[in-house]
C-alpha cells in the first residue's frame, strides 16, 4: 500500500485520517497543551503575586505598630525639650531609632500596593499619604541632628557671653566698691542695685540665710535688673571709667539674651511644627493600622 494514500483507523475503521490530516490533530493538541499550560503557569503566578501581595501587607502592619510607637515617644521627647528651653535647661531629646523607614526596604511596594487596591481601596488614599509621609520621618534623624548643632553653636555661644552678668554683683561691683576715687554717689547707686537683686525671689531661689543660691529666671533678671542698670547708669559715665564698664557688659548680657531668645523662639516653631506634622502621621497611622 502507498504511504501517500495509506488510511489509519482511528477508534473504529470507518474513522480514517491521512497523513496531512494526522498532522494538523497532532498540531491542534500541542497548541491546546499549550494554551492548557499558559493557564496552568498564569493561574500560578496569580497565586504566587496575591500571596506576596498579602504577606507584605502583613510585615507592613506589623511594622506599623512599632513605627507609631516611635512616634508617640518622639512626639513626647519634643515636647518635654521645648519645655525644659522654656526654662533654659539644655538638654538633648532622644529619639526613638524605630523612627524611620528602612522596614520599606524589606517589603516590595508594588505588591503591597496591589493588595490596597484589590482589598483595601478605602484605605488606598490613607496608603498613599503614608508614602509621601515616609520622606519627612525617614530623614528626621539627620535633620534633628542639624537643628540641635544650630541651637548648641549658636545658643551656646550667646549664653557665654550672657554669663558674664556674675561679673556685675561681683568683678565690678567690689571694683567701684574699693576704689575711693570712685564717687560716693554712683557707689551707692551700684550698692543699692546688687543689694536689690539679691533680694529678689523671682530671680533667685533664696537659702535660709537670705542668701540668694540658684538663678531661676533669666527673662526676669534682665528684665527688671540688667536693663535699667544699662539705663540707669549713663549718668555716672562721663567721670567713672568703672561706671562705663559696667554699662558696656549690662548691654552685651541684654544683646546676647536677645539674641538666645530668638534663637530659642526660632528652634521651638520648628520643633512645634515637627510635633503637629507626626500627630497627623500618627492620625493617618491610625486609619491604617488593623
Amino acid at each position: 500500500m502507498n504511504i501517500e494514500t495509506e488510511s489509519y483507523y482511528i477508534l473504529n475503521k470507518n474513522w480514517t485520517l491521512d497523513a496531512n490530516q494526522w498532522s494538523i490533530l497532532i498540531g491542534g493538541i500541542g497548541v491546546f497543551l499549550t494554551l492548557i499550560g499558559f493557564i496552568i503557569a498564569f493561574r500560578l503566578y496569580y497565586i504566587q503575586r496575591r500571596d506576596n501581595a498579602n504577606e507584605s501587607f502583613e510585615f507592613f502592619q506589623s511594622s506599623l505598630g512599632l513605627l507609631k510607637n516611635a512616634i508617640d515617644d518622639t512626639i513626647e521627647n519634643l515636647e518635654k525639650f521645648i519645655a525644659k528651653l522654656e526654662t533654659d535647661n539644655f538638654e538633648n531629646p532622644v529619639l526613638s531609632v524605630s523612627l524611620n523607614d528602612k522596614f520599606l526596604n524589606k517589603l516590595n511596594l508594588l505588591d503591597l500596593s496591589r493588595f490596597y487596591k484589590k482589598n483595601r481601596k478605602a484605605k488606598l488614599d490613607f496608603y498613599r499619604q503614608f508614602l509621601i509621609d515616609t520622606n519627612f520621618f525617614g530623614s528626621y534623624h539627620s535633620y534633628f541632628t542639624e537643628e540641635i548643632n544650630y541651637l548648641r553653636n549658636n545658643y551656646l555661644k550667646k549664653e557665654e557671653i550672657y554669663s558674664n552678668w556674675q561679673l556685675l554683683r561681683s568683678n565690678k561691683y567690689f571694683s567701684s566698691m574699693s576704689d575711693d576715687n570712685e564717687d560716693a554717689e554712683y557707689k551707692q547707686f551700684y550698692h543699692n542695685w546688687v543689694g536689690n537683686l539679691h533680694l529678689d525671689e523671682t530671680v533667685f531661689d533664696i537659702n535660709a540665710d537670705g542668701k540668694p543660691t540658684r538663678i531661676k529666671n533669666r527673662k526676669n533678671l534682665v528684665e527688671n535688673h540688667i536693663k535699667p542698670l544699662a539705663g540707669e547708669i549713663m549718668p555716672f559715665i562721663r567721670n567713672s571709667e568703672k561706671a562705663n564698664e559696667v554699662n558696656l557688659i549690662a548691654n552685651r548680657i541684654i544683646a546676647s539674651y536677645d539674641d538666645m531668645s530668638a534663637i530659642k523662639s526660632s528652634v521651638k516653631k520648628v520643633f512645634n511644627k515637627d510635633i503637629k506634622k507626626f500627630k497627623e502621621i500618627n492620625q493617618n497611622l491610625n486609619k491604617l493600622i488593623e
